[in-house]
């Protein structure tokens, strides 16, 4: 018998509005629990991004650098820009988003997102079901 795909775990995106603030730093982003592989990882900015020097994003857990020096400077508002290095987080943990900025943006309102698995072990086994047969 075949374990019904709906006792699997599937990919899911898990996703925390943020504001990135106007200077370079650490944006606290998604929790993700223990045994999660983060397929992708990105960020979606929601208000427009001004023209300044530098203004690059890392999506991180602190280990893995799940979208590395994404370009935010001069982006339009609905842009998104995702990085699809995998990696598992073996601990519970965020994913967050570390800015480094040149300039003066101001805070930008956006989006951090990860495309994630559980690959825990599956806690549901599959079963049999008696099914009345018609005659």
């Amino acid at each position: 018998m075949a374990i019904s795909q709906s006792l699997r775990n599937r990919a899911v995106v898990i996703e925390k509005y943020v504001t990135l603030g106007a200077t370079a730093g650490t944006n606290v982003g998604v929790a993700v629990p223990a045994g999660t592989l983060v397929l992708a990882a990105g960020v979606e900015v929601l208000d427009t991004v001004p023209d300044v020097s530098v203004y690059t994003a890392d999506v991180t857990d602190g280990t893995t650098v799940f979208a590395n020096d994404v370009a935010l400077d001069n982006t339009a508002a609905g842009t998104i820009r995702i990085g699809t290095t995998a990696g598992l987080v073996a601990a519970a943990d965020t994913v967050d988003v570390v800015t480094t900025i040149t300039g003066a943006p101001g805070a930008i309102r956006a989006r951090v997102f990860v495309i994630a698995i559980d690959v825990n072990e599956s806690v549901r086994e599959g079963t049999e079901v008696v099914r009345d047969v018609l005659a």
